[in-house]
């Protein structure tokens, strides 16, 4: 890439702290224009930073937690970050994950050497980025995302469930509920069951199938 004048900090959040061990051991030697910031194992101790968080941000598609992946996505893009999505993804979430903000999504082939290489070309602008268009998702506000996508997961929450894991009141929980749906049906997409809701979201880019997240060793 040439010789360069400065770097840009890249913070990296990944579930797998043995990738996080070695990505760290390998970045010295396999960057130029980039220095690797802080690296999280969790999203909850990313946000108690983020407000100091590096320009650029590598996320780990696959967290299994409370905040659906288009949403850590369009919190980090708010503040004028810029975000790197790392997991093989399908091509409804590329979009609306570049609808959200994302600047470039890289596939789970690459080894720990690799990665801060491949990230870097993304950087200093040598890789393609994705088009910002807005869908359906980009309707919905961050509460009826996180909403639909917890009670239409597996576990099979009830509102009144989530309202206690959320901090909220059941009656809230089901107004996002309701509000959320009404927009997903207004698109032309059934969400009147569990379900159907599930694969609404799917559709649209805005939830992991069941296949992702065995493949990707979480359930």
């Amino acid at each position: 890439m040439g010789a360069v004048a400065y770097t840009f900090d890249v913070d990296f959040i990944h579930r797998n702290p043995v990738l996080n061990s070695a990505v760290m051991s390998e970045w010295e030697s396999s960057a130029k224009a980039t220095t690797l910031g802080k690296v999280y194992s969790s999203w909850a101790s990313f946000s108690r930073d983020h407000p100091r968080a590096a320009h650029w941000i590598a996320l780990d598609a696959f967290f299994d937690d409370e905040v659906p992946l288009p949403l850590k996505v369009r919190t980090i893009a708010a503040t004028g970050r810029r975000c790197i999505v790392l997991g093989r993804v399908s091509s409804a979430q590329r979009s609306a994950l570049g609808a959200e903000g994302a600047v470039a999504i890289l596939d789970d082939d690459s080894t720990p050497a690799e990665i801060p290489r491949r990230i870097e070309e993304v950087v200093v602008g040598s890789a393609s980025t994705l088009p910002a268009k807005p869908g359906v998702g980009t309707r919905l506000t961050d509460r009826e995302i996180q909403v639909l996508e917890l009670f239409a997961q597996r576990r099979a929450l009830t509102a009144s469930s989530l309202a206690s894991a959320l901090g909220l009141r059941t009656t809230t929980v089901r107004g996002h509920l309701f509000r959320g749906r009404r927009k997903l049906a207004a698109a032309g997409l059934k969400c009147a069951t569990r379900g159907e809701l599930a694969n609404a979201l799917q559709e649209i880019g805005y939830s992991h199938t069941d296949a992702q997240w065995h493949a990707s060793g979480r359930w």
